[in-house]
């Protein structure tokens, strides 16, 4: 049997050496790995958790919580799969490994990670195999380089799929970077610079009439702040303006926050305040001025119907967020829409009314939502919609409101007609699991709920999760 992989890659020396493997293996060996108990192979899982959760790099894509319900499941079949490979079929055990690398590419797992973890069960297995005294050396010997070499090459079927995945990745991560994403860059840079000088102006108000510092929205909350924290960074492909950006805004909010509330009174202090905070947003703008002006040159990514996002970079943006919410514990949601009966638009009005109601529902979602957001056209008459800083709470609020908004308005069609539609809408928020595909798939499932329950309606998936 002949395995192939994705992008041309060919792992049919590794199913003949794995065979090969088994064969020249004592059959005492494999019986001595195949009797390990199911707490024995717990007890391994267990170490290898304790020991990668304590890994700061690590602890980004494993939690307690994922560990305890799913991640230790699957690691103590896997584990007993591989180590069990004698009496397993090898081309699917290949086939899973595939899998598995493809997993590790999407959500961004170093590989460097998975090696180390593998480093690990080698070495709880040597003392728990070394302790069997009814087995001979030889035979413990001969378990542990089998147990071994079949990791290893558990691993490189891992890496053979991980290796391309990772690397379209990356490519299109660097494609995201350096095209713009908006219609018109300079209508967008209007629009950011615009939001930073009304905060200023904001501010300039609030010191100049004495009201309390406790009243002024820090900058780094801000409407700018957002979209800089959610967007911007990821945007500009400019690391060290980047970094002075985000200084920048923290001597901003450090400014406001030392400031004593009892010299805001005297005209002095006053003064001085403004002057710094107005030379640092001064500073502020000139940067992402210039990144702007950088980005005019390039196209746009954009879906050209709608002007919304292209989803090929859903899994560069929900990576970026994933990263985010973990590091900051901050929630954040995401939001499946359907058209509902769409097809008999098309078949009453026409296909050009039907993407002129698709444009119009497309305005419609990105008005409603903050500019820190991301608006995907999922596909045909889907949508996707990320809420960032958002619990499922928050976002049902603004998604049933935007649903009502849709239902309520009036849509053109031939001459003096009219019609309206609804929308089906599934909710999911973070749930800490560092692969997106997962959050796609709960939102998915609550959108279909959404449908299958009459349509026109909002749909939350599971409970609001508990934050620590």
């Amino acid at each position: 049997m002949t395995i192939s992989v994705k992008n041309d890659y060919h792992i049919e020396p590794l199913l003949s050496e794995w065979r090969t493997l088994v064969e020249i293996t004592q059959p005492e060996a494999h019986a001595l790995l195949h009797s390990l108990s199911d707490d024995e192979v717990r007890y391994l899982v267990d170490r290898f958790y304790d020991y990668m959760l304590n890994d700061e790099h690590a602890h980004r894509y494993l939690n307690t919580r994922q560990v305890t319900e799913q991640l230790s499941i699957s690691m103590f079949h896997w584990l007993r799969s591989v180590l069990g490979s004698a009496q397993q079929d090898l081309a699917a055990l290949l086939a899973q490994q595939h899998h598995v690398g493809v997993g590790h590419a999407r959500i961004g797992l170093p590989i460097d990670l998975v090696a180390r973890g593998a480093r690990k069960l080698k070495n709880d297995l040597y003392p728990l195999l070394t302790n069997k005294g009814e087995h001979s050396p030889f035979v413990i010997n001969s378990a542990l380089c089998f147990s071994g070499l079949a990791m290893d090459t558990a691993l490189e079927a891992m890496t053979i799929a991980y290796s391309p995945t990772y690397k379209n990745a990356m490519r299109d991560q660097e494609r995201y970077r350096v095209l713009s994403v908006y219609d018109d860059v300079s209508v967008e840079r209007e629009r950011q610079l615009g939001a930073l000088m009304n905060w200023e102006n904001q501010f300039i108000y609030h010191v100049a009439t004495e009201l309390p510092l406790a009243d002024i929205s820090l900058l780094g909350r801000s409407e700018f702040g957002l979209w800089f924290s959610h967007k911007g960074k990821h945007l500009f492909g400019f690391p060290d303006l980047l970094r002075e950006t985000d200084t920048l805004i923290d001597k901003v909010d450090r400014e406001i926050g030392a400031a004593a509330p009892a010299a805001i009174a005297q005209a002095e202090a006053r003064m001085r305040l403004l002057r710094n905070v107005r030379q640092l947003t001064g500073q502020i703008t000139l940067i992402i001025t210039s990144m702007f002006d950088e980005l005019v040159k390039f196209e746009n990514g954009k879906d050209p119907l709608t002007n919304l996002l292209n989803r090929r970079f859903i899994p560069t943006i929900m990576r970026r967020e994933i990263a985010l919410a973990t590091s900051t514990r901050k929630p954040f949601t995401l939001v499946m829409m359907d058209v509902d009966h769409f097809k008999q638009v098309n078949d009453r009005y026409g296909h050009d009314t039907g993407d002129a109601t698709l444009k119009s529902i497309s305005a419609m979602i990105y008005d409603h939502v903050r500019s820190s957001d991301y608006v995907f056209r999922y596909g045909g008459e889907e949508f996707m919609v990320l809420l960032v800083e958002t619990s499922l709470h928050q976002a049902n609020v603004i998604v049933d409101t935007l649903r009502e908004k849709v239902a309520a308005t009036a849509i053109s069609a031939f001459g003096s007609q009219s019609f309206s539609v609804t929308l089906s809408i599934g909710v999911a928020e973070f749930d800490y699991h560092p692969d997106y595909q997962r959050l796609i798939d709960n939102a998915d499932a609550a959108l279909y709920q959404a449908k299958s329950s009459g349509r026109n309606r909002v749909e939350l998936h599971g409970r609001d999760p508990i934050y620590s």
